[in-house]
């Protein structure tokens, strides 16, 4: 696969699906813990910038897409992802002012780890659906042969 084709058919996805996912986030942590203060319309630009600093380890996965065959790689692989993703995201985040204690690190941590999880899920559950139609498609295809 080349990079183009990996670009288009899971940063791309990845991206919207992260970017969504920050603004609930967002929504919510700001409705439970700051429900009295109102934003300004820069904190609008959160969720894209966050969205691409969280694509950044899936340049990881790229070079490593051959590698992580096993089942042992592969969750090895997924916690290095999710430690980068962390570092970059709590890095970003505390240059950018928004980390002032420990318990909004903490909240933004956990929120990461949520996303992570939900994206990863949703792929899996995308992959999956792909491989089973795919399957399907090439039981049908030797059986008509067969006959």
């Amino acid at each position: 696969m080349s990079f183009k084709e990996y670009f288009f058919k899971k940063i791309i996805p990845n991206y919207f699906m992260i970017v969504t996912l920050i603004t609930i986030g967002i929504a919510v942590s700001g409705i439970l813990f700051y429900g009295n203060r109102s934003i300004s319309l820069v904190t609008l630009f959160v969720p894209p910038i966050f969205g691409a600093l969280g694509c950044l380890p899936m340049l990881l996965d790229f070079a490593f897409l051959k590698v992580k065959s096993s089942g042992l790689g592969l969750v090895l692989y997924n916690a290095v992802e999710l430690v980068l993703l962390e570092a970059v995201i709590l890095t970003a985040a505390y240059f950018l002012g928004m980390i002032n204690s420990i318990l909004t690190a903490l909240i933004t941590a956990v929120m990461v780890f949520a996303i992570f999880t939900a994206v990863g899920a949703v792929m899996y559950i995308q992959d999956k659906k792909f491989c089973d139609d795919l399957n399907n498609a090439l039981a049908d295809y030797s059986a008509k042969k067969c006959k």
